[in-house]
Order: structure tokens, then sequence, then C-alpha cells
């Protein structure tokens, strides 16, 4: 978990069967982003293909480029794979941006778990 300012971000993952769950909480942005790669990294390693990894942004605060980016680029690494990318966004702080770029679909977007 990193804390800047007064806005603390965490990951954490975890195993359900051969998918992997990342659950993402507090502002996603240019400084977090790195966090996010590296544990989206190892979650992408270890599912299991064809299942999926889930991405769940619930409890994101806000959702900038940067964190967009990494989504995109992991989701590459999935299909490489032979897995998919699944993302939860259930708040306007993530749709919106989702929304405004065309990606819920791209990027399978549910409204839950």
């Amino acid at each position: 978990m990193q804390t800047y300012g007064e806005v603390p971000f965490r990951t954490t993952s975890e195993s359900n069967g051969v998918t992997v769950l990342v659950h993402v909480a507090g502002e996603l942005d240019y400084s977090t982003a790195p966090e996010l790669a590296d544990c989206l990294g190892d979650a992408v390693r270890a599912a299991v293909p064809p299942a999926p990894v889930v991405v769940d942004l619930s409890d994101v605060r806000f959702l900038g480029a940067q964190g967009i980016g990494v989504l995109l680029r992991h989701q590459d690494l999935c299909l490489r794979r032979g897995s998919a990318l699944v993302v939860v966004a259930n708040t306007a702080a993530v749709l919106r941006p989702l929304e405004v770029l065309e990606l819920t679909t791209v990027l399978g977007v549910r409204a839950s778990v």
C-alpha cells in the first residue's frame, strides 16, 4: 500500500480457482499506476487461461489516464495468453472516463464481481 498525501492506494489479489481477482482502492493516477501494473502483471502470470483476470475497481475514487493505460496494456497481455481481463466498475469516478473513451465494451466492464 502506498500513501500520497492524504490518499491511500491499495492493491490486493486472490486466486479463486484458476481465476485471479485483483481489488483496487484509492486514486488510480500516474503516481499509483506502477503499483497496479506490478499487481496485474503477477495476476496475469498466475491466471490459468482461459480463466480471466478480474480487476475490481469498486473502491477506486479517481481513474486517470495512466490507470486506463495500465488496464489496456494488461488486457492485451491477457489476450495474448488466451485469457481475458474483466473490469468491475460501478461508480461514476470510474465509469465516466471509460464511457467517454468508449472503453466499457473493450474492457468487458461489469457492475459486480
